[in-house]
Parts: structure tokens; C-alpha cells; sequence
């Protein structure tokens, strides 16, 4: 059985991409990065050794697109397995080793683990050594090959935000299982982010207008294409709460809570042509 590590890179820190590197090496067969555009890659040119990959692109194509040419290498190689991890993201020692142990799983499409956020030193855990769950997060996520494959791989409209939770969606609803194992195996990081608590929950913020937009215009889209996952009163209650943390908490409110307004117009436009 071969598996294969994705990382998309987009302007790295470099130490924290050198720890990435060095945890995931030995446990798989081979690395493949995808570069959406950086600056300066000879930076990190340095961290790599000759089984390496690297797929170039001259801009930011988004997350979803350099995923499925992970996806794509991965099915052109003849990997049965391949985990996807951000850039700052760190596994833990023994963790392709864990999920092994699970790959027998009914109608596996794909696991996941306990992971700790660098921001919050928090982390879920659970009584089960497995459980079946929804929706997972991308980075540490250990993807069956041919059952992304059976169902397209990722959706490139979406370019950055809610891209995990759409094609766990789509692998549900084509009769996937996404299984989380009960292993602290990955120190994960979104952002610069704080948290508030409101409306009796601890809810995280921070993100650039570039980010709110993306939030905002793919959470209403997700509606659309996956109603019975993703209720209509959810997202407006959830939006509401977004835009009272950006007017109480954050700085540059006009330009977030613009580019949220200018993220769900965007979004039912695309309905609208669907």
C-alpha cells in the first residue's frame, strides 16, 4: 500500500514548514507540494530532498485546486491513501501509523484525528478509539484515493474556505464514512485567532476581510448544495453573530462587514445561475 503526504504552500513560514516536513518524511512513501504562487520559493527549495514533487502555479489558484492536483498525482501514481496538511501544520510522531490501523473501516473515506490548536491549546477528545463524525477539517485528514476520486475530488469555486466541509458532504452523500480516531495527531493553527465568548459559546474571530468574504459567500453556498447538512436559520443566526464580533471586537469593521455583504451577493448570484 503507498501513501503520499499533500502540502500547499503559499509563502511559508519557513521554520514552521522545515518541523512539517521533518514529522511527516518517514511516515510516508512520498511528499508532493503544490505551490500556489509564492514569492520566493528557493526559501524553502532548501528543505527538500530529490523524491520530493513540487507543482508549481504562477497565482493563487485556491486551496480546492491545489488539492485536486494532489488528488490527481495521487491517482496517477497509484497511492491508496494520501493525507492533506497546511503548511503550519505538524503531525504527530506515529500518526499514518494509527490510521492504519483503521483503513479496513466500512465505506472509509476518510480519517482523522485529535488535534490541538497552537492558539487555544485545546483539543477534542473522545471516550471511542473511533467514531464516525460529519465533517473534519482538511490538514491531517487521510484520504481514500479512489473514493475521492468516484466523487470528483474538491470544489474549485470555492477556492479556500468551507472546502473541507463541502466534500465531506459530497463523500456522505455518496455513501463515504468520515471516521475520527481518538489520537492527538496533529498541532494545527488558524490564523492569529482569538476568542470571544457570545450567546453562551466560545466563538473564534480575527480573520483578514480577504478571508470574511470567502467565509460568508461559501457558508450561504454550501445551503444550496447541501440543504439537509447545512440549515438556512443556521447560517443567518451564525452570520449575525459574525458581524456583531467584527463591530464589537474587531478593527477595520467596515471593509470586513462590506466584504461579508459582498461574499453572500456573490453567492446568490451563483444560485441564481445554477
Amino acid at each position: 500500500m503507498k501513501t503520499l503526504a499533500g502540502i500547499v504552500l503559499y509563502n511559508p513560514d519557513i521554520q514552521r514548514l522545515k518541523e512539517n516536513i521533518s514529522a511527516i518524511r518517514n511516515q510516508v512513501d512520498q511528499i508532493v507540494f503544490v505551490d500556489n504562487g509564492s514569492t520566493a520559493p528557493e526559501q524553502y527549495q532548501v528543505l527538500l530532498n530529490n523524491t520530493d514533487i513540487i507543482i508549481r502555479s504562477n497565482k493563487n489558484e485556491g486551496i480546492a485546486a491545489a488539492l485536486n492536483k494532489v488528488l490527481q498525482y495521487a491517482k496517477d501514481h497509484h497511492f491508496d491513501w494520501f493525507i492533506t496538511l497546511d503548511q503550519d501544520s505538524v503531525c504527530k510522531e506515529g500518526l499514518i501509523a494509527k490510521y492504519y490501523k483503521y483503513i479496513e473501516l466500512p465505506a472509509v473515506g476518510i480519517l482523522t484525528c485529535n488535534i490541538i490548536d497552537r492558539n487555544f491549546n485545546t483539543v477534542n477528545r473522545i471516550d471511542k478509539d473511533y467514531y464516525e463524525i460529519k465533517n473534519c477539517i482538511t490538514s491531517a485528514s487521510f484520504c481514500n484515493t479512489a473514493a475521492f476520486a468516484a466523487i470528483g475530488g474538491f470544489d474549485e469555486w470555492l477556492f479556500i474556505d468551507a472546502v473541507d466541509f463541502d466534500v465531506c458532504s459530497n463523500l456522505r452523500a455518496n455513501h463515504y464514512k468520515i471516521y475520527h480516531i481518538n489520537f492527538d495527531g496533529l498541532l494545527h493553527e488558524v490564523g492569529h485567532g482569538k476568542k470571544v465568548w457570545m450567546f453562551g459559546e466560545k466563538i473564534a474571530y480575527n480573520h483578514s476581510p480577504f478571508r470574511n468574504y470567502y467565509i460568508a459567500r461559501n457558508n450561504l453556498y454550501l445551503i444550496h448544495k447541501y440543504p439537509d447538512d447545512f440549515p438556512l436559520k443556521r447560517y443567518i443566526t451564525h452570520e449575525i453573530i459574525r458581524e456583531l464580533i467584527i463591530l464589537f471586537y474587531e478593527n477595520k469593521k467596515i471593509k470586513k462587514i462590506s466584504k461579508r455583504w459582498k461574499g453572500i451577493r456573490d453567492a446568490l448570484q451563483k444560485m441564481k445561475e445554477e
